[in-house]
C-alpha cells in the first residue's frame, strides 16, 4: 500500500522468514557460522537459543539454504510438542519415508536405514528442531539424545541441531546425557542502538529504499519502544511507514515513532 510512495519494491518490515532479510550482525554471523562449524565437521549436536523475537528461525532458514547447496540433507520440525513416537514418525516422514506402525522399534530401524542410506550416498543428515523449548517430556528429549547413538566408529550419522528460546537450555541441562552431546552452543540476544540503526538501514534497503527514511531521532525512538528486539522493530516499522504515507510526510521522525508505538 505504501511502497510506491517511499520508493520501495516491497514491504521491508515483514516478519515472514526471507532469508534476504537476515541483517549479518557480528553476533548472527558468529552463530551461522558455529552451526555450520558443527554440520561439515559432523559433531553429533548443537544449540541455539535466543530471546524471543530474535530471529532464530530466520537464521535457520538461511542455515537451511547453505547446507542444501552443499548437498546435506535436511528436515526441519517446526512444532516438536509431539510423543517421543510421533516425533520419530515425523523425522521419518520428513526424511521421505513412512512407517504406519506406532511400533517405536520400527521406527528407530527406519531411521537408522535412512541415515546409513545416506552415508551410502555421501549424504550428512541434519535435523533442526525448531521451537524446541516446548517439548515438556524429558522423555521425549531423551528420545532425541538417543538418535545421536546412530554412529559409524568415527562420526555421527547425523547432526541434531536444537533451537529455542533461553528455557531450552535449563530444559537440556536437566538431562546431562543430552548436554554433553552438545558440542556447539550459541545465543543470540537483542541489538544495541547500533545494531539497531544498521537493521532499519539494512531491511530498507533490501526493499529497495534509496535514502534514508528515519531520522537518528526515530532511530532512537525505535530501539526504546522495542528493547532492540528485531519482530519489535519490524511491527514498529511497518507501522511508522503507513503512518507516514497517511500523513504524506518526507521522513520518519520520533513524533511519527511515538504515535504508533
Amino acid at each position: 500500500m505504501y511502497e510506491a510512495f517511499w520508493g520501495l519494491s516491497e514491504k521491508p518490515f515483514e516478519n515472514s522468514p526471507d532469508p534476504r532479510y537476515l541483517f549479518p550482525s557480528a553476533e548472527h554471523r558468529r552463530a551461522v557460522d558455529l552451526l555450520t562449524y558443527a554440520v561439515r565437521e559432523q559433531r553429533g549436536g548443537a544449540l541455539l537459543t535466543g530471546d524471543y523475537g530474535c530471529g532464530k528461525t530466520l537464521l535457520i532458514r538461511v542455515l537451511v539454504q547453505e547446507l542444501e547447496r552443499d548437498g546435506v540433507q535436511t528436515t526441519v520440525i517446526n512444532y516438536p510438542k509431539l510423543s517421543g513416537t510421533d516425533l520419530l514418525r515425523e523425522i521419518v516422514y520428513q526424511l521421505g519415508s513412512e512407517v504406519r506402525s506406532n511400533s517405536r522399534l520400527k521406527l528407530a530401524h527406519e531411521v537408522g536405514r535412512i541415515l546409513h542410506e545416506g552415508v551410502k550416498r555421501g549424504k550428512h543428515t541434519v535435523i533442526i528442531v525448531d521451537e524446541a523449548q516446548v517439548i515438556e517430556r524429558q522423555s521425549v528429549l531423551d528420545e532425541l539424545r538417543l538418535l545421536l547413538n546412530y554412529q559409524l566408529n568415527d562420526r555421527f550419522l547425523l547432526t541434531m541441531l536444537l533451537v529455542g528460546q533461553p528455557e531450552l537450555r535449563e530444559h537440556v541441562t536437566a538431562l546431562p546425557q543430552l548436554d554433553q552431546r552438545l558440542a556447539v552452543r550459541s545465543h543470540l540476544h537483542t541489538f544495541d542502538l547500533v545494531d539497531t540503526a544498521k537493521y532499519i538501514s539494512y531491511r530498507l534497503g533490501v526493499a529497495g529504499a534509496s535514502r534514508q527514511l528515519f531520522t537518528q531521532d526515530a532511530v532512537e525512538a525505535m530501539y526504546n519502544r522495542s528493547y532492540g528486539c528485531p519482530r519489535r522493530i519490524n511491527n514498529l516499522g511497518d507501522l511508522c511507514l503507513w503512518t507516514g504515507f497517511q500523513k504524506t510526510v518526507s521522513e520518519i521522525g520520533a513524533d511519527v515513532v511515538e504515535s504508533v508505538a
